[in-house]
């Protein structure tokens, strides 16, 4: 699995950490909307997006290609209420190293082996994000790391469950048809490239 050096719980990427008395600036310009917002607080909101990812396998264990590409599956959640997939990612509580989403899907055994995984993961994505619910004073930085079982995975599956009735959990296709929203299509086209195989 690649590596790397950077680890998921930088600070921001893109300004200055905000103060009570300076509450931040958007980066990247006035969006008519002042405050927070439904954002948790004001200035960088940081997000936490795992990709994983294994091959695609045929009945007999061979990985199935498309072309001369490998065909890679990636892990996605969707909740009831969504008409989209999305990644397992999402908002971390302050000192917490796993996004709450990821934690409604994992075993609470497994979250030590999780972060292992992270720090060995390969970082494909850290900036700013342009999300409907930014504002002038507080907006979304994501990191996205590449998590990437080259087995089927079962070290992972083995703890996957959903605390939330109304969650669903899938391995999906990677291509440019998975439906996703446009920011995470496109770091998925990232892990995609990385590996080699077809999006």
């Amino acid at each position: 699995m690649p590596g790397t050096s950077s680890t998921p719980a930088l600070p921001s990427c893109a300004s200055p950490c905000p103060t009570r008395r300076w509450p931040g600036r958007n980066p990247m310009g006035r969006t008519g909307l002042r405050g927070r917002g439904s954002l948790s607080c004001f200035g960088p909101n940081h997000t936490l997006q795992p990709l994983v990812t294994r091959w695609r396998r045929n009945q007999d264990g061979a990985i199935c290609r498309k072309g001369l590409r490998k065909v890679l599956e990636v892990l996605l959640v969707k909740h009831a209420l969504s008409e989209r997939w999305a990644l397992p990612g999402g908002s971390r509580e302050p000192g917490e190293a796993l996004p709450r989403q990821l934690k409604q899907i994992v075993r609470r055994e497994f979250w030590p082996s999780f972060e292992s995984l992270l720090r060995q993961g390969t970082e494909v994505y850290r900036a700013y994000v342009d999300d409907p619910r930014n504002t002038d004073n507080a907006w979304i930085e994501m990191v996205a790391v590449s998590v990437h079982f080259p087995d089927q995975g079962d070290e992972l599956n083995a703890h996957l469950h959903s605390c939330d009735p109304g969650m669903s959990i899938q391995w999906q296709v990677v291509d440019k048809r998975i439906p996703l929203d446009a920011n995470h299509k496109a770091i998925l086209q990232k892990v995609a490239t990385l590996y080699g195989a077809y999006y």
